[in-house]
């Protein structure tokens, strides 16, 4: 049946078709057919797909959310931890200071009696030596009128000497001059 209209295509050179009609809408139909059942395939795939993107959408959605709630939890727990740390070192340091309270009011409390202390010894000093010095004022001063009294009365006494011996020293001038 189709082996003579193919070989009369041979023959004419193409003049007569190789594919009679009936041939080539069965060929039509099977390639829509195909065309139809690949559309249909490409259309199931592309569903399934889509859900399995859907879904893969929801479970990053859910992921993002249990992160950002993870990291949330972590940052809390993060500023509980160093909120815990300040007040724990809050603690320490009262803890050294009442512990160091009693020494620094008892030094404090000697350093108050030892000045107080100090005080009433440099006041008792400082009268001691006030006495001292008006005493020796009083002795230099006595002391001074008495070589006062004593220079007058040497001066008195040395003058006749001193004229004896000027007389004295003008004449042994004389003589020195007189050999020469």
């Amino acid at each position: 049946m189709g082996m003579i209209r193919k070989t009369v295509s041979v023959g004419t050179l193409g003049l007569v078709s190789f594919r009679s009609k009936k041939e080539k809408l069965r060929r039509a139909e099977r390639s829509q057919r195909q065309a139809e059942a690949q559309l249909e395939e490409e259309h199931a795939a592309r569903l399934a797909a889509e859900g399995r993107i859907s879904v893969a959408e929801k479970l990053v959605k859910r992921a993002s959310a249990e992160a950002a709630h993870a990291a949330k939890r972590l940052d809390q727990s993060r500023r509980k931890r160093r909120r815990q740390r300040k007040i724990e070192a809050v603690q320490a340091v009262r803890g050294a200071i009442s512990g160091v309270e009693p020494i620094v009011r008892s030094g404090v409390e000697n350093a108050r009696s030892a000045s107080t202390d100090a005080a009433a010894r440099g006041r008792r000093a400082g009268k001691k030596a006030r006495k001292q010095a008006k005493k020796s004022l009083r002795t230099a001063k006595g002391a001074a009128a008495t070589a006062k009294v004593a220079a007058a009365s040497a001066r008195v006494a040395a003058a006749p000497h001193a004229e004896r011996v000027a007389t004295r020293a003008g004449e042994v001038m004389e003589r020195l001059t007189a050999h020469d």
